[in-house]
Protein backbone atom coordinates (compact mmCIF):
# COMPACT_ATOMS: atom_id res chain seq x y z
CA UNK A 1 0.00 0.00 0.00
CA UNK A 2 1.34 3.14 -0.70
CA UNK A 3 1.76 5.17 2.33
CA UNK A 4 0.86 8.39 0.79
CA UNK A 5 -2.96 7.22 0.94
CA UNK A 6 -2.83 7.47 4.81
CA UNK A 7 -2.07 10.81 4.10
CA UNK A 8 -4.97 11.46 2.08
CA UNK A 9 -7.14 10.19 4.23
CA UNK A 10 -5.52 11.77 7.26
CA UNK A 11 -6.62 15.36 4.86
CA UNK A 12 -10.23 14.12 4.36
CA UNK A 13 -10.88 13.77 7.59
CA UNK A 14 -9.15 17.15 8.38
CA UNK A 15 -10.86 18.71 6.21
CA UNK A 16 -14.31 16.41 5.82
CA UNK A 17 -14.45 17.53 2.34
CA UNK A 18 -12.94 15.50 -0.78
CA UNK A 19 -13.16 18.73 -3.01
CA UNK A 20 -11.21 20.51 -0.19
CA UNK A 21 -8.93 17.30 0.60
CA UNK A 22 -7.72 17.53 -3.32
CA UNK A 23 -7.70 21.03 -3.57
CA UNK A 24 -5.07 21.08 -0.71
CA UNK A 25 -2.91 18.23 -1.75
CA UNK A 26 -2.88 19.39 -5.77
CA UNK A 27 -4.83 16.46 -6.77
CA UNK A 28 -7.85 15.70 -8.68
CA UNK A 29 -11.17 14.94 -6.63
CA UNK A 30 -11.30 11.60 -8.24
CA UNK A 31 -7.40 10.71 -7.09
CA UNK A 32 -8.49 11.54 -3.98
CA UNK A 33 -11.52 9.11 -4.29
CA UNK A 34 -9.55 6.56 -5.49
CA UNK A 35 -7.16 6.71 -2.99
CA UNK A 36 -9.04 6.53 -0.20
CA UNK A 37 -11.33 3.37 -1.93
CA UNK A 38 -7.97 1.69 -2.34
CA UNK A 39 -7.26 2.17 1.52
CA UNK A 40 -11.03 0.65 2.31
CA UNK A 41 -10.39 -2.29 0.32
CA UNK A 42 -7.09 -3.21 1.51
CA UNK A 43 -8.73 -2.92 5.20
CA UNK A 44 -11.54 -4.70 3.77
CA UNK A 45 -13.93 -1.83 5.90
CA UNK A 46 -15.72 1.63 5.12
CA UNK A 47 -13.57 4.19 6.50
CA UNK A 48 -16.58 7.36 5.45
CA UNK A 49 -19.74 7.83 5.90
CA UNK A 50 -20.91 9.95 3.00
CA UNK A 51 -23.81 12.29 3.25
CA UNK A 52 -24.95 15.31 1.25
CA UNK A 53 -23.03 17.98 2.91
CA UNK A 54 -20.63 16.31 5.26
CA UNK A 55 -18.65 13.32 5.55
CA UNK A 56 -17.75 11.38 8.85
CA UNK A 57 -15.67 8.90 10.07
CA UNK A 58 -17.24 5.69 10.69
CA UNK A 59 -16.22 3.53 14.08
CA UNK A 60 -13.26 1.60 11.67
CA UNK A 61 -12.31 5.12 10.57
CA UNK A 62 -11.63 6.73 13.72
CA UNK A 63 -9.59 3.44 14.77
CA UNK A 64 -7.49 4.03 11.74
CA UNK A 65 -6.86 7.72 12.19
CA UNK A 66 -4.25 7.77 14.78
CA UNK A 67 -2.38 5.44 13.18
CA UNK A 68 -2.49 7.13 9.89
CA UNK A 69 -1.41 10.14 11.53
CA UNK A 70 1.64 8.95 13.17
CA UNK A 71 2.62 7.15 10.07
CA UNK A 72 1.98 10.37 8.35
CA UNK A 73 3.99 12.49 10.85
CA UNK A 74 6.68 9.39 10.88
CA UNK A 75 7.60 9.56 7.08
CA UNK A 76 8.03 13.41 7.10
CA UNK A 77 10.46 13.15 9.55
CA UNK A 78 12.25 10.54 7.76
CA UNK A 79 12.28 12.91 5.07
CA UNK A 80 13.51 15.77 6.80
CA UNK A 81 15.89 13.73 7.94
CA UNK A 82 17.39 12.09 4.93
CA UNK A 83 17.36 15.66 3.77
CA UNK A 84 19.47 17.01 6.28
CA UNK A 85 21.96 14.24 6.38
CA UNK A 86 22.64 15.07 2.64
CA UNK A 87 23.94 18.22 3.71
CA UNK A 88 23.05 21.92 4.07
CA UNK A 89 21.50 23.08 0.39
CA UNK A 90 18.61 25.34 0.15
CA UNK A 91 16.26 24.41 -3.40
CA UNK A 92 14.75 27.31 -5.25
CA UNK A 93 12.23 26.75 -8.09
CA UNK A 94 11.07 28.78 -11.31
CA UNK A 95 9.04 28.50 -14.12
CA UNK A 96 11.10 29.20 -17.47
CA UNK A 97 11.35 32.23 -18.33
CA UNK A 98 11.66 33.52 -14.69
CA UNK A 99 14.35 31.10 -14.40
CA UNK A 100 15.99 32.83 -17.34
CA UNK A 101 15.35 36.28 -16.23
CA UNK A 102 16.06 36.73 -13.04
CA UNK A 103 17.28 33.32 -11.84
CA UNK A 104 21.10 34.21 -12.49
CA UNK A 105 21.03 37.25 -10.24
CA UNK A 106 18.72 35.88 -7.88
CA UNK A 107 21.46 33.07 -7.58
CA UNK A 108 24.55 35.02 -6.98
CA UNK A 109 22.76 37.50 -4.97
CA UNK A 110 22.02 34.54 -2.46
CA UNK A 111 25.58 32.53 -3.31
CA UNK A 112 27.48 35.73 -2.00
CA UNK A 113 25.25 35.97 1.01
CA UNK A 114 25.63 32.64 1.89
CA UNK A 115 29.11 31.19 0.91
CA UNK A 116 28.16 27.87 2.99
CA UNK A 117 25.22 26.53 1.61
CA UNK A 118 24.66 24.87 -1.52
CA UNK A 119 22.37 26.11 -3.78
CA UNK A 120 19.65 23.66 -6.11
CA UNK A 121 17.91 25.72 -8.68
CA UNK A 122 14.86 23.27 -10.09
CA UNK A 123 12.88 24.73 -13.61
CA UNK A 124 9.40 23.77 -12.90
CA UNK A 125 6.17 23.83 -15.26
CA UNK A 126 3.74 26.28 -13.69
CA UNK A 127 1.45 23.82 -12.57
CA UNK A 128 4.32 22.39 -10.93
CA UNK A 129 5.23 25.23 -8.58
CA UNK A 130 2.66 24.99 -5.98
CA UNK A 131 2.86 21.32 -5.66
CA UNK A 132 6.50 21.29 -4.68
CA UNK A 133 6.83 23.79 -2.76
CA UNK A 134 3.64 22.44 -0.55
CA UNK A 135 5.57 19.20 -0.67
CA UNK A 136 8.64 21.25 0.67
CA UNK A 137 10.69 19.70 -2.59
CA UNK A 138 11.13 23.38 -2.87
CA UNK A 139 12.17 25.99 -0.36
CA UNK A 140 11.61 29.10 -2.54
CA UNK A 141 9.77 29.08 -5.58
CA UNK A 142 9.48 32.35 -8.07
CA UNK A 143 6.38 32.36 -9.78
CA UNK A 144 5.16 34.94 -12.85
CA UNK A 145 1.74 34.28 -11.29
CA UNK A 146 -0.02 34.44 -8.06
CA UNK A 147 -0.65 31.37 -5.62
CA UNK A 148 -3.54 30.59 -4.11
CA UNK A 149 -2.34 29.09 -0.49
CA UNK A 150 -3.26 29.91 3.37
CA UNK A 151 0.34 27.97 3.93
CA UNK A 152 2.75 30.61 1.61
CA UNK A 153 3.81 33.74 2.55
CA UNK A 154 4.76 35.68 -0.65
CA UNK A 155 5.44 39.05 -2.44
CA UNK A 156 5.68 40.74 -5.36
CA UNK A 157 9.35 41.43 -5.88
CA UNK A 158 9.18 43.46 -9.86
CA UNK A 159 6.82 43.99 -12.53
CA UNK A 160 8.23 44.91 -15.92
CA UNK A 161 5.28 46.11 -18.85
CA UNK A 162 4.92 44.00 -21.90
CA UNK A 163 5.60 45.36 -25.27
CA UNK A 164 5.22 44.54 -28.74
CA UNK A 165 8.97 44.52 -29.99
CA UNK A 166 10.42 43.94 -34.30
CA UNK A 167 13.81 42.46 -33.73
CA UNK A 168 16.44 42.34 -36.58
CA UNK A 169 14.21 44.42 -39.42
CA UNK A 170 15.46 46.73 -41.41
CA UNK A 171 11.90 47.84 -42.08
CA UNK A 172 9.18 46.79 -39.46
CA UNK A 173 7.04 44.18 -40.69
CA UNK A 174 4.53 43.33 -38.72
CA UNK A 175 2.62 40.70 -40.16
CA UNK A 176 1.30 37.51 -38.67
CA UNK A 177 4.01 34.99 -40.29
CA UNK A 178 6.58 37.05 -38.55
CA UNK A 179 5.35 36.47 -35.41
CA UNK A 180 7.19 34.72 -32.31
CA UNK A 181 4.83 33.71 -29.19
CA UNK A 182 5.92 33.56 -26.19
CA UNK A 183 4.03 32.32 -22.95
CA UNK A 184 3.38 35.55 -21.06
CA UNK A 185 0.60 34.17 -19.73
CA UNK A 186 -3.74 34.64 -20.61
CA UNK A 187 -3.71 38.32 -19.89
CA UNK A 188 -0.66 39.15 -21.82
CA UNK A 189 -2.13 36.96 -24.95
CA UNK A 190 -5.82 38.41 -24.26
CA UNK A 191 -4.46 42.04 -24.54
CA UNK A 192 -2.55 41.05 -27.12
CA UNK A 193 -5.55 39.74 -29.37
CA UNK A 194 -7.52 42.27 -28.38
CA UNK A 195 -5.56 44.79 -29.65
CA UNK A 196 -3.30 42.54 -32.36
CA UNK A 197 -5.74 39.69 -33.86
CA UNK A 198 -3.77 38.64 -36.49
CA UNK A 199 -1.43 36.96 -34.02
CA UNK A 200 -3.60 34.79 -33.52
CA UNK A 201 -1.13 32.01 -35.24
CA UNK A 202 2.43 32.36 -34.81
CA UNK A 203 5.45 30.75 -37.23
CA UNK A 204 6.85 29.84 -33.41
CA UNK A 205 5.36 29.28 -30.21
CA UNK A 206 7.64 28.51 -26.87
CA UNK A 207 7.73 29.21 -23.00
CA UNK A 208 11.32 29.76 -23.56
CA UNK A 209 12.57 33.11 -23.47
CA UNK A 210 15.76 32.17 -24.93
CA UNK A 211 14.96 29.89 -27.84
CA UNK A 212 12.11 32.59 -29.37
CA UNK A 213 15.33 35.29 -29.12
CA UNK A 214 17.67 32.79 -31.13
CA UNK A 215 15.36 32.62 -33.80
CA UNK A 216 14.43 36.35 -33.97
CA UNK A 217 18.06 36.76 -34.16
CA UNK A 218 18.44 34.17 -37.00
CA UNK A 219 15.13 35.25 -38.74
CA UNK A 220 13.79 38.43 -37.53
CA UNK A 221 10.50 39.06 -36.77
CA UNK A 222 8.44 40.49 -33.82
CA UNK A 223 7.46 39.38 -30.28
CA UNK A 224 5.87 40.75 -27.48
CA UNK A 225 8.84 41.23 -24.37
CA UNK A 226 9.08 42.66 -21.32
CA UNK A 227 10.13 46.88 -21.75
CA UNK A 228 13.25 47.68 -19.98
CA UNK A 229 15.68 44.99 -20.15
CA UNK A 230 19.14 45.70 -21.92
CA UNK A 231 18.50 43.40 -24.70
CA UNK A 232 22.46 44.31 -25.83
CA UNK A 233 23.16 41.72 -23.22
CA UNK A 234 20.55 38.82 -24.99
CA UNK A 235 22.57 39.12 -28.18
CA UNK A 236 20.24 41.16 -29.79
CA UNK A 237 20.50 44.37 -32.10
CA UNK A 238 18.04 46.47 -33.84
CA UNK A 239 15.10 45.94 -31.00
CA UNK A 240 12.22 48.28 -31.40
CA UNK A 241 9.36 48.70 -29.55
CA UNK A 242 6.03 48.90 -31.63
CA UNK A 243 4.07 49.36 -29.36
CA UNK A 244 3.74 48.69 -25.37
CA UNK A 245 1.10 46.99 -23.37
CA UNK A 246 -1.69 48.90 -21.36
CA UNK A 247 -2.36 46.11 -18.59
CA UNK A 248 0.00 42.82 -19.04
CA UNK A 249 2.80 42.99 -17.42
CA UNK A 250 6.00 40.35 -16.54
CA UNK A 251 5.88 39.58 -12.96
CA UNK A 252 8.08 38.02 -10.47
CA UNK A 253 6.20 36.88 -7.25
CA UNK A 254 8.38 35.17 -4.32
CA UNK A 255 7.13 32.78 -2.45
CA UNK A 256 8.04 30.50 0.78
CA UNK A 257 5.72 28.10 3.43
CA UNK A 258 4.77 29.73 6.34
CA UNK A 259 6.17 26.70 8.35
CA UNK A 260 9.59 26.87 6.79
CA UNK A 261 11.98 23.61 7.27
CA UNK A 262 15.07 25.27 6.67
CA UNK A 263 16.01 28.28 9.13
CA UNK A 264 17.63 29.94 6.58
CA UNK A 265 14.83 30.48 4.23
CA UNK A 266 13.40 33.58 6.06
CA UNK A 267 17.50 35.09 5.87
CA UNK A 268 17.55 34.50 1.89
CA UNK A 269 14.05 35.74 1.42
CA UNK A 270 15.18 38.69 3.14
CA UNK A 271 18.34 39.06 0.89
CA UNK A 272 16.56 39.16 -2.50
CA UNK A 273 14.02 41.51 -1.19
CA UNK A 274 16.15 44.22 -0.32
CA UNK A 275 18.22 43.43 -3.54
CA UNK A 276 15.00 44.14 -5.18
CA UNK A 277 14.05 47.30 -3.10
CA UNK A 278 17.31 48.83 -4.03
CA UNK A 279 16.62 48.30 -7.95
CA UNK A 280 13.36 50.42 -7.70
Amino acid sequence: MDIRFLTTFVEVVKTRHFGKAAENLYLTQSAVSARIKQLEEYFHTTLFVRHRNSIQLTPAGERLLPFAEQLSATLQQAKQELQREAGEYLVCGAGQLNNEIWMPELLRQIHEAFPEWAIKAEVLPSEQISRQLHDRSVDIAFSSEPLKSEEFTGQLLKAMPLGLFSINQAEVDTGPEQFVSIDWGSKARDELLTRFAEYRDAKFTTNSLRLALATLQQEGGVAVLPVGLDWSQWGLENVRCIDHFTHAQCKLYMYYMKSVRRTIVPEVVSVVSQHFTQEV
